[in-house]
């Protein structure tokens, strides 16, 4: 049993399985979800090694870290995990 219904009006409970329609869009949406979360951590692994590769070069360019804190704030913005 993987669905309850609740009557709104009795209080009624009923617990039932999925239909093969309601599955199958179950599915489509475990799908997808995994998509986007793919595609979220995919956009933040790209976003930390531009912002390192930005940083590093400006270092290497004879930047200090104050002047990029000041000058490229974007670059000390803390990356989400």
């Amino acid at each position: 049993m993987d669905v309850t219904e609740i009557n709104a009006k009795t209080g009624e409970v009923t617990k039932r399985d999925y239909t093969p329609k309601e599955l199958g869009q179950r599915k489509v949406d475990v799908a997808s979800e995994k998509e986007i979360t793919t595609a979220q951590e995919t956009e933040d692994n790209d976003r930390r090694t531009i912002i390192e590769a930005s940083r590093t070069l400006a270092l290497s360019l004879g930047f200090t870290p104050a002047m990029l804190a000041v000058m490229y704030p974007q670059l000390e913005e803390p990356l989400s995990e």
